[in-house]
């Protein structure tokens, strides 16, 4: 038979005689090449890679996967369960900031590795909850939803790290970005879950069509398409999604970014249908009516009581004013606290900082300020000892030394021994200037906190020094009988 015959007939004749790798073995290759004669003979090498429709791919696979076992037809959520209610005792660990990620810094195993050797330190420190970066590819412009290889780390380092922070009696909150998504490989091509471009809101600044029959019901991102969760398409695979991170990855709970975007009510849909032991909400506005306003939406039962909770901008902003100008008087609402807590404290999370608000300078975490560090100390103090559900800066905690550790780490403790909880009963004792105090109940003691530059003021004779820095002061003593 010619060769050029013997070329013809070779593909389907080698397909039923041995896989590919086979012939690539001697003699086989050698006979080939020989019978091919004066022909330049070779076989082709396999693709390098497995393009990103294709649904031999893992994130495919995984979001393939997830609808079998988590749409509606086929999945029932259990009894919600929460954790975040009427005394509350949680602390919150924010694990990340903004220079974690592998643009930055560069940990052998991606950020999800330093997570899981830090783990048994978050856990006898007593945080009951981690809060971790968005999980998917593009991080808070998300591209493939299930793609979990993103700059924070490969997909299996990550499970590590959820395992690893269970293991150490800590609960895992994962970022949740569901205001806008990225394409795959354009501003719009989705993928992971497929959708046609008609989940993009009408008035997105994206010219092309066809888009959603409907506006934007909140803030845009202009880096990214804004979705419309009136679809029923975003809607069923966004449940599905929170579902297979809950039931499959392992999360615990929920930090949804940007709800300014879209309407409280759809975070009410999303937590019934994942029932998280947790949940948080970025209404990244000073407003505390407005961030009243948006729990209520979360939420169309009369207690409220699996309303989310929502990040307390009001005090933040109120509370390192005050700070730094010494005018405590900030604080105080006809004798209630001035931010959130003073309203709603069991649906409240406080912070003194964290990524959205730490100066943006990759060299600031080494380069910040005493100043800057010691006031942050000072709203710990408050936040700490205050009601509501305090969060610590991953940064603060771990990357400005072991004195500074330790003193967070004592008004933690502090917190933790006195009972005090999300709504301790409490009163302001003073807010003047250079002078803020104030007394708050906890479930096993009472607890004196004094901010400022008045060194003179103390609760009197009965109470103990329990922690202390520069400009603070926490004293004990036990519940009256």
């Amino acid at each position: 038979m010619p060769a050029k015959t013997l070329l013809r007939l070779l593909p389907s004749f080698l397909i039923l005689l041995a896989p590919l790798s086979a012939l690539r073995a001697a003699p086989a290759l050698d006979l080939l090449k020989a019978e091919a004669g004066d022909l330049n003979f070779a076989l082709p090498e396999p693709a390098a890679g497995r393009l990103e429709n294709s649904p031999l791919s893992r994130p495919r696979a995984d979001w393939f996967n997830a609808k079998k076992l988590y749409s509606d037809a086929v999945f029932k959520p259990g009894k919600q369960q929460r954790v975040d209610t009427e005394h509350s005792k949680l602390i919150l660990l924010q694990g990340f900031h903004w220079y974690a990620d592998n643009y930055w810094f560069h940990p052998p195993r991606g950020w999800w590795g330093v997570l899981t050797d830090k783990a048994p330190e978050v856990g006898r420190a007593g945080f009951d909850l981690v809060w971790f970066p968005p999980v998917s590819n593009g991080s808070y412009y998300p591209k493939q939803w299930y793609d979990l290889d993103s700059q924070w780390g490969k997909r299996e380092d990550l499970l590590k790290a959820v395992q690893a922070m269970h293991a150490s009696g800590v609960k895992v909150v994962a970022d949740i970005v569901l205001n806008h998504r990225n394409g795959t490989k354009d501003w719009y091509d989705f993928t992971t879950p497929d959708w046609p471009s008609t989940v993009i809101v009408r008035n997105d600044e994206w010219q092309g069509s066809p888009k959603s029959l409907y506006d934007d019901e909140g803030q845009g991102d202009f880096g990214c398409r804004d979705l419309d969760h009136r679809d029923p398409l975003v809607q069923n695979d966004t449940k599905i999604f929170l579902r297979w991170l809950k039931n499959t990855v392992g999360f615990d709970g929920w930090r949804y970014d940007m709800v300014k975007g879209y309407p409280g009510s759809y975070v009410g849909l999303y937590d019934a249908a994942s029932a998280p032991v947790f949940s948080v909400g970025e209404f990244y506005d000073a407003n505390r009516q407005l961030l009243a306003n948006w729990v209520d939406s979360t939420d169309r039962s009369s207690d409220k009581k699996n309303a989310s909770t929502v990040f307390d901008f009001t005090t933040k902003f109120n509370l390192l004013s005050a700070i730094e100008g010494e005018r405590y008087e900030l604080m105080n609402d006809g004798g209630r606290p001035s931010g959130m807590i003073g309203w709603w404290p069991a649906k409240t999370v406080t912070f003194v900082e964290n990524h959205d608000t730490s100066p943006r300078d990759p060299t600031f975490l080494q380069t910040a300020s005493a100043e800057y560090r010691t006031q942050r100390l000072m709203g710990y103090a408050y936040i700490l000892t205050h009601p509501g559900i305090p969060s610590v800066f991953w940064p603060h905690f771990f990357d400005w030394g072991s004195d500074y550790r330790a003193k967070l780490q004592a008004l933690m403790n502090v917190r933790k021994a006195a009972g005090l909880h999300s709504t301790s009963r409490m009163a302001i004792l003073q807010a003047t200037n250079e002078l803020y105090a104030a007394v708050i109940d906890g479930d096993n003691s009472r607890v004196v906190v004094k901010i400022g530059r008045n060194w003179g003021w103390n609760p009197g004779a009965g109470w103990t020094l329990a922690a202390s820095g520069e400009r603070y002061a926490v004293w004990t003593q036990p519940l009256p009988k």
